[in-house]
């Protein structure tokens, strides 16, 4: 395993290198756990958005009706009646949304008019559509106090505003054994295959451009050394800075979130690590087909940087598989990561350990394991086809020769 060797050699020499490049990507793995986005994995708790009310009708029965609703649904922030001052709130995000009750409104309400409330609010903002929804309701309850009949403006604001603060005890349960995942952990496995690739492909790649010197290539091609043998080492190499790259992050994991891991059931602990472990063959089968076809360390740079950020983009690592749209999911089940991320929130929301329960989570690694199995097959082709184009100048024959 003189090539390993030679890796292992190479690898230790630059030793300050791998060690700088691993702790900034460190650094960054646990700078977005702790500053990451963790309100898709909240809980049930009431909200109450900002927004602001400004009638421009009066203070009818219908308006105090709507200010009150509002008031138990939100919190009012005081804003001036000019386009200056909403589009300010709107820019800082002051408010969630903004209500206007144009003139004449009420009366048209109540004579059965169309007339519109002008509601403003942020663009696919749940809280925002949580406020219109209330309002939306209130108005809708009106009617129907007006079609039965019976009852004056008033009353009929008021029993529609009274109707919006019922309220209803609402019980949680999940049927699981241990607590519930951790934000941290969930935050902790959402982000680690952005770091795996990041800290693979840089680890692999920038060992073996060391072997595509000109001088080097050459004197391997004149040594005793069987091309096969060559190979097989550096996929040991590289096989090893994944596992090792592997153990160091979960072992971090582990130490930044102890109280949170001791928390949860000792068989997810085994199903995290096994769905990254997966996911480190992945990694490694990336690492080796971008060393394949780069020769320089700008352009390994540059790759390195793409090819994570392309692939974690497009498969829920900064943004939630949820929030994104049917065509990109389409795409994104191409892409390995996507399996990864698909099978990390399966198994933070396991409700048990039976196999109905497992066998997605299963059917996901293999998933995982076929695309690694893919990308190593394209890297021996790769690696083949410039094989043959070094050993093909051994055929050349010169004039002088000839």
């Amino acid at each position: 395993m003189k090539a390993f060797s030679a890796c292992l050699k190479i690898m230790k020499r630059r030793k300050m290198t791998f060690v700088i490049y691993f702790s900034v990507f460190a650094a960054l793995l646990l700078s977005m756990v702790f500053l990451g986005d963790s309100s898709m994995y909240g809980d049930f708790t009431a909200k109450r958005p900002n927004y602001a009310l400004i009638s421009r009708d009066g203070g009818g029965a219908l308006a105090q009706g709507l200010a009150k609703v509002l008031e138990y649904t939100g919190t009012e922030v005081e804003l001036e009646d000019s386009k200056e001052a909403m589009m300010d709130a709107g820019f800082f995000q002051a408010v969630d949304c903004i209500f206007v009750i144009p003139e004449g409104y009420q009366q048209g309400f109540w004579d059965g008019e169309e007339t519109s409330l002008q509601m403003w609010q942020w663009p696919s903002s749940s809280t925002g559509y949580y406020l219109r929804s209330a309002v939306e309701q209130y108005l809708s309850l009106i009617r129907m106090y007006q079609a039965a009949g019976g009852m004056s403006e008033t009353e009929m604001a008021e029993a529609a505003a009274d109707s919006m603060e019922l309220e209803t005890e609402v019980t949680v349960r999940r049927y699981t054994d241990g607590a519930l995942v951790s934000e941290k952990i969930r935050l902790f496995q959402r982000f680690i295959p952005y770091i795996m690739l990041l800290i693979c492909i840089s680890g692999v790649g920038n060992v073996f451009l060391c072997f595509k010197k000109p001088e080097i290539r050459m004197r391997n091609l004149c040594s005793p050394v069987r091309p096969v043998s060559f190979a097989v080492g550096k996929f040991l190499y590289a096989c090893v800075v994944g596992v090792g790259v592997w153990v160091l992050l979960n072992l971090m994991g582990i130490i930044v979130c102890r109280k949170e891991w001791m928390e949860i059931d000792a068989r997810l602990w085994l199903l995290y690590f096994g769905n990254s472990f997966v996911f480190v063959f992945v990694a490694v089968s990336v690492a080796l087909l971008c060393s394949a076809v780069i020769s320089s360390e700008n352009a390994m740079s540059f790759v390195t940087n793409i090819v994570s950020l392309a692939m974690c983009f497009v498969s829920g690592v900064f943004v939630p598989l949820e929030m994104m749209g049917s065509a990109l999911l389409k795409v994104a089940k191409f892409v390995p990561v996507y399996w990864f991320e698909e099978n990390e929130g399966r198994i933070s929301n396991l409700a048990g350990f039976g196999r109905e329960t497992l066998k997605p989570v299963y059917e996901g690694m293999l998933i995982q394991a076929g695309f690694a199995a893919a990308l190593f097959c394209i890297y021996l082709l790769v690696n083949k086809y410039q094989q043959q184009a070094e050993e093909s100048y051994g055929s050349v024959r010169t004039e002088i020769e000839q």
